[in-house]
């Protein structure tokens, strides 16, 4: 199965029908997709797709890379004493003539050395460019070397001519996996659990429901997501002690810098910094910064966030119920361990799936995305002078031209949205204390059902569902 990424599949056929040499780079997070994407565009047999191997070293990287250039050429298998060998065999092949290769996880290939990257551009500048149907294509996982020695590589510099940063799918391409089967709503459950991760929608049985599913893959004995946090931190990061105590941190709350600091005894200058750096590289987490408002000051601390959702539900419900899981064998276990906490975590992790589906929102409500001058959280510490001031939160807070502010409220609630709403909200917008020249207009965003005191009401410019999240007007 394959949906989506229309708009980066075009970036690479139109690098492919180039008429000069195209050098590639493509990266994003285990799981979400790359090796799926780049095999989309094979369609020759002058097209090479080389996929090296996790953790071998490097003769048995080149052995490998030979190995499947002898496959796909047909030709006779070279035998190479180092990379420069390997690559004089690939040159044969790709001097003339339109070619599209792909060098998939190629910090394996170079076994975590950035020696291969320097012999690459050597070949890049001296053989491979000067054919003007070649496209190169170099692919990774987001990890130090990666980003260090090839996204920020000066061997490279000037000499990549795309670069696309593979996001998981939003959410009206993930739900393409569903087909149809699931509600919306229920389809939003799933992609409140598993985000916008093709290896993970993959996973799912469209015709079973949501608990079922839930069972099946993360509560029972064998299950695909039973073992999940060990393979990605295990792949993503050498040593894994303080990349999963501060996602654990996260899980429990969204804190400062210095809070994590504080609880887990990590000093917060350039080890600390250095780690959510790299959990923030691979989409792992998210910081926010307190959004100003205009002409006034307001926080400068700024919050994070455990952006990954299927991590924030693994340390929630899966890692306290581990030992459990790994002998259970019967349906059931799901419900009894969400049961009584379930309805009030997807009513905190909506607000995320409405701000990684934003654009989508903002062009369902008619809105014009070159007027957007900032967006995000909103929030306010609370001032522990004043008993009575238990800070400001607001889920989505953007900053429109023509001094706007535009305040989203995300409810998700099996339960109708009462007439309740409307005094938060206003309690929130005088807490914002927003500039007098401006504007401050009021969206709901409900999964279920709104009251009709509250359609009534006429206090939201604008009131809109779940399928606005999911689905384009």
């Amino acid at each position: 199965m394959f949906y989506g990424r229309k708009y980066e599949l075009k970036i690479i056929e139109n690098a492919i029908s180039s008429p000069q040499p195209e050098l590639g780079i493509i990266y994003g997070r285990r799981r979400v997709g790359k090796s799926s994407l780049l095999q989309q565009p094979i369609k020759k047999k002058t097209d090479l797709y080389f996929e090296a191997l996790q953790k071998a070293p490097f003769k048995k990287q080149i052995n490998h890379f030979l190995l499947q250039l002898a496959n796909q050429t047909q030709a006779p298998r070279s035998f190479a004493r180092d990379w420069r060998e390997a690559f004089d065999a690939l040159s044969f092949h790709i001097k003339t003539g339109r070619h599209y290769v792909v060098f998939d996880e190629f910090p394996w290939m170079a076994s975590n050395r950035s020696e291969l990257v320097s012999l690459l551009k050597f070949y890049w500048d001296n053989q491979w460019k000067k054919n003007p149907g070649l496209t190169l294509v170099l692919c990774g996982s987001i990890a130090s070397f990666m980003l260090r020695h090839i996204v920020h590589s000066q061997a490279l510099h000037n000499r990549k001519t795309f670069e696309i940063s593979l996001d998981p799918l939003p959410a009206l391409e993930a739900k393409q996996f569903f087909r149809g089967y699931r509600s919306d709503f229920e389809t939003a459950k799933f992609l409140m659990v598993f985000g916008g991760i093709p290896k993970y929608l993959e996973q799912i049985n469209p015709k079973l429901s949501f608990a079922n599913n839930m069972d099946k893959l993360c509560f029972q004995k064998n299950g695909f997501f039973v073992n999940e946090f060990e393979t990605i931190f295990k792949e993503q990061f050498k040593v894994t002690k303080n990349y999963e105590s501060i996602a654990r941190t996260l899980a429990l709350k969204s804190c400062s810098k210095e809070e994590i600091s504080r609880r887990l005894h990590i000093p917060s200058g350039g080890g600390l910094s250095g780690y959510l750096h790299t959990l923030e590289q691979a989409d792992f987490i998210k910081t926010f910064a307190p959004k100003i408002i205009p002409g006034k000051n307001g926080e400068k601390t700024k919050k994070i966030v455990l952006w990954d959702e299927w991590l924030r539900f693994y340390f929630t419900y899966m890692d306290p119920y581990k030992k459990i899981i790994r002998l259970n064998t019967k349906p059931g276990l799901f419900d009894k361990v969400t049961e009584k906490s379930i309805e009030n975590y997807f009513g905190k992790t909506f607000e995320a799936l409405c701000m990684k589906n934003l654009p989508l929102i903002i062009n369902n409500l008619g809105y014009d995305i070159s007027q957007i001058i900032n967006f995000g959280p909103f929030f306010r510490q609370r001032h522990r002078s004043n008993k009575h001031d238990r800070g400001l939160q607001i889920d989505i807070l953007l900053h429109k031209k023509g001094n706007v502010l535009i305040l989203f409220e995300c409810k998700f609630s099996t339960r109708p949205i009462t007439a309740s709403v409307i005094s938060e909200v206003q309690q929130k917008i005088q807490f914002l204390k927003a500039p007098r020249h401006y504007t401050v207009e009021r969206v709901l965003i409900s999964a279920g059902d709104v009251t009709p005191s509250v359609q009534n009401s006429d206090y939201f410019h604008h009131i809109i569902g779940i399928e606005d999240v999911l689905n384009e007007k």
